[in-house]
C-alpha cells in the first residue's frame, strides 16, 4: 500500500559522485584563511548586565532579580574571563 505522504524525488543530481546536475549551482564554497597569529587577538572583555549602570540611568531593576534568586547567574556571567582560553579556541 503506497503512503500518500511521500516525498517527492529531487531531479538535482549528486555533485560529490562526479555526475552531473541539471541546474547550476548559485555559489562556490571556497577555503579562505587568514594569517593570524593567537597573540595578535584582542579580546574585548565586558560586563552583560551591569546593574550599577542600569540604576545611574533611572533603571534599577536589580531588586526584581534578587527576590527571584537570579543574582548568582549574572554574577557568573559577569564573572571572570579567561582571556588565553578565548583566543585559542
Amino acid at each position: 500500500m503506497a503512503s500518500s505522504s511521500s516525498v517527492p524525488e529531487s531531479n538535482m543530481q549528486d555533485t560529490t559522485l562526479g555526475t552531473s546536475t541539471q541546474e547550476t549551482l548559485a555559489y562556490e564554497i571556497k577555503g579562505r584563511t587568514m594569517a593570524l597569529e593567537e597573540w595578535d587577538l584582542t579580546v574585548q572583555v565586558e560586563s552583560p548586565v551591569d546593574f550599577t549602570s542600569l540604576s545611574y540611568h533611572g533603571c534599577n531593576i536589580r531588586g526584581y532579580y534578587e527576590s527571584q534568586d537570579l543574582i548568582s547567574y549574572f554574577d557568573m556571567l559577569n564573572g571572570p574571563t579567561y582571556i588565553n582560553l578565548i583566543r585559542h579556541f
